[in-house]
Order: C-alpha cells, then sequence, then structure tokens
C-alpha cells in the first residue's frame, strides 16, 4: 500500500458504537498531560490494523480555528507515527485509538509531539 506516511480514509474512525465503546469502561487509557490516548481492542471493518480520531474539547477552546488546528497538528504527528503503531499490533488484531487533547492552552506543535509519543510508546509497549 503506497507510501507509508499517508492516511487513509479507512484508517479514520467514524462508527458511532466503536467510539462510544472506547469511552465506556472498555477500553484502555494512557494518560500523557495533556494528551489522553484512548484504545479498545475490537473487530473493525478495514484493512487497516487500527482506525483512530482526534478530539479537542469545545469548552476549552472556543473558536474552532483552535480546534482545527490541535486536530490537524495531532492527526499529522499520528500519521508520521502510525508505521511503528502498524508494526506493533499483532496479526489479525484491530484496535480503535481515541485521541484527545484536554489542555487549557494552545500548545506548541513540539510539545503536542513529545507527549503524543510517549504515549505511543506505552501503546506500542502494551500491544506486543
Amino acid at each position: 500500500m503506497g507510501n507509508v506516511h499517508t492516511l487513509h480514509k479507512l484508517e479514520k474512525l467514524s462508527h458511532k458504537a466503536t467510539l462510544d465503546a472506547i469511552f465506556q469502561k472498555k477500553g484502555k487509557s494512557i494518560f500523557k498531560t495533556p494528551v489522553l490516548l484512548a484504545y479498545y481492542k475490537t473487530d473493525l471493518r478495514t484493512p487497516f490494523p487500527c482506525q483512530f480520531f482526534v478530539s479537542v474539547g469545545k469548552r476549552k477552546f472556543k473558536h474552532a480555528v483552535n480546534r482545527n488546528r490541535i486536530r490537524r497538528q495531532l492527526t499529522d504527528i499520528y500519521r508520521l507515527q502510525k508505521h511503528r503503531i502498524h508494526q506493533a499490533i499483532p496479526q489479525e488484531t484491530k484496535y480503535a485509538i481515541g485521541i484527545l487533547f484536554l489542555g487549557k492552552t494552545m500548545p506548541t506543535h513540539t510539545a503536542l509531539e513529545k507527549h503524543l509519543n510517549a504515549a505511543i510508546d506505552e501503546f506500542i509497549e502494551r500491544v506486543k
């Protein structure tokens, strides 16, 4: 499948029930302030080992431009790291991953990268 650093439509998690399952005590989570990575082992209709979504709270960031910017940055960091995640996930196993930004202030890209990578590293350790 094409370039390792591209993001396919089927890698985005949009199935409502799966999204809910991540948060209704079924999923586990890794919190690296201000990033929370929640994950849940499940069956997904996708050729990829995992699907993900990114969420930024409306209460903390009133302006959509700010939410979108954080969301874009997190998606980009994930996109560059996902090959590591895909390699770590055992064959025939699928994960739904939720990346939530819970900070109150606008983060720098470097800080986001540091925290999300730390969470991804821990996720990789857990799924191996």
